[in-house]
């Protein structure tokens, strides 16, 4: 629930529409209601009827009051002697009268739907008070912020799966912090780890080194009551979901010598040929995850700037293809290039298998899955969601992290894949004279169909 601001910042409080009580005599009590000057005011004596006391709760609309407004009682024909207004939680709301106890004031506003109690007295023009308890309710804001956290529903998911929360408004940079507090990842066994803020609506959090299988992982948002400024304040309630650590399923794509290691909790079980990027579209270096899993793609080459006529342009349906980045990078059966795989590079960028090898590989690969691509030509990109997470040092990691805890400033573990079962020394380069070569032979093992 929304808690409101502290007190020396004022009430949070505010109300909509105007409630009316009238009150002709309430024989409760008899007081002097003090004036400003420190004297009895006179409140009226005659032998004609007293006039109908007013106590009014400003701007009130079916029990709700504007959250972002003061909370303001008022009287007419008369006087409020004491007002007592609370949360839900017993927080004390202060507030002013003025000068001569017509109104009252709470010191601020609210957060959005903060839950009020108010015990009000107040006198008549004879001085006989009347006492009245009211719940009233702060209104909500327009504009809410929301997280979709993932992974979760009870999944498992591979040794690289970060968490992620994605949310649908931006953060702006002072305000991660108070976000990061709202949010918590439990897991069991406990593991370091830390945030990263991959743009102002995503933020990651993941440990020094690759998951160790079997770690149940708990993430959690409560951003009710948060002000983000702009308007935006953190929608009601929390929300939860948890996933498990599978198998630890890394893969290792070694462009240069065209093969492709696959490991299953360090022991290598499958030797795949490959056939990656030629030189014109080379498959990113770097680690990568498995981000989905579709056992059909209608693979269009327009969509990454390739149009038709073209001559390297396509068109194809393909099959088991489990896709390691958002620029379309596949690991996926291809059989026009069984030929070329384990001796030449010939696709767009992909991974290609026979399609044996991708079936089996499709239905073995979890999502989060580790396929380190390496001894290629084209850097890692930071921002892709197949290869953000993993390519930077844990230096770099938690410097994207506006409140570190100790623990994360105080590992300090290698780079994420020289840690993986069949790790290797990168192999230089291949040379200039060699790249040109093997453009030749691209160009002769694609002319006669297309390449992925």
């Amino acid at each position: 629930m929304r808690l409101p601001r502290p007190s020396n910042r004022g009430v949070l409080v505010a109300v909509p529409t105007v409630a009316v009580v009238a009150v002709a005599v309430a024989a409760v009590a008899v007081v002097a209601v003090h004036g400003s000057n420190g004297k009895h005011s006179k409140l009226a004596s005659s032998n004609r009827p007293v006039p109908a006391v007013v106590l009014r709760v400003q701007h009130l609309h079916h029990h709700r009051v504007p959250f972002n407004h003061p909370l303001d009682l008022t009287v007419s024909n008369g006087a409020l002697t004491s007002v007592l207004v609370s949360t839900s939680t017993g927080q004390r709301i202060d507030g002013t009268f003025n000068r001569n106890h017509t109104l009252w004031r709470s010191g601020g506003s609210f957060t959005p739907l903060t839950r009020l109690n108010a015990r009000i007295s107040y006198a008549n023009l004879s001085h006989h008070i009347t006492t009245r308890t009211m719940q009233l309710r702060a209104s909500d804001s327009k504009r809410h912020l929301d997280s979709i956290l993932s992974p979760g529903g009870g999944d498992t998911v591979g040794v690289g799966s970060p968490v992620v929360v994605q949310f649908n408004q931006d953060i702006p940079a002072k305000k991660r912090a108070a976000v990061e507090a709202r949010l918590s990842v439990t897991t069991k066994p406990a593991v370091v780890g830390a945030w990263h803020w991959m743009s102002s609506r995503e933020v990651h959090w993941r440990p020094p080194t690759y998951w160790n299988t079997g770690t149940k992982v708990t993430i959690s948002s409560n951003l009710e009551g948060l002000d983000i400024g702009r308007g935006i304040w953190g929608s009601p309630g929390s929300h939860h979901t948890s996933f498990k650590i599978g198998d630890a399923h890394i893969s290792e794509v070694d462009i240069g010598r065209h093969v492709m290691r696959v490991y299953n909790n360090g022991t290598l079980i499958r030797t795949f040929p490959v056939s990656t990027g030629r030189d014109q579209y080379p498959t990113m270096d770097g680690v990568h995850i498995a981000i989905e899993k579709s056992s059909v793609v209608q693979m269009n080459s327009a969509t990454v700037g390739i149009l038709p006529g073209n001559p390297d342009y396509y068109n194809e349906t393909v099959y088991w293809d489990v896709r390691i980045s958002d620029g379309g990078e596949f690991v996926h059966a291809a059989p026009w290039s069984v030929a070329d795989q384990g001796h030449v590079n010939v696709s767009h960028g992909c991974v290609n298998l026979s399609t044996t090898n991708a079936q089996w590989f499709y239905n073995w690969a979890l999502r989060g899955d580790v396929i380190d691509v390496y001894d290629g030509i084209r850097p890692p990109s930071p921002t892709d969601p197949g290869t953000a997470d993993w390519n930077m040092s844990w230096k770099k990691w938690v410097a994207g992290d506006p409140s570190p805890s100790l623990a994360a400033l105080m590992v300090h573990p290698p780079v994420a894949h020289l840690t993986e079962p069949g790790f290797a020394p990168v192999h230089k380069h291949r040379s200039a004279k060699t790249r040109s070569r093997h453009s030749a032979r691209h160009q002769k093992a694609t002319s006669s169909g297309p390449a992925y």
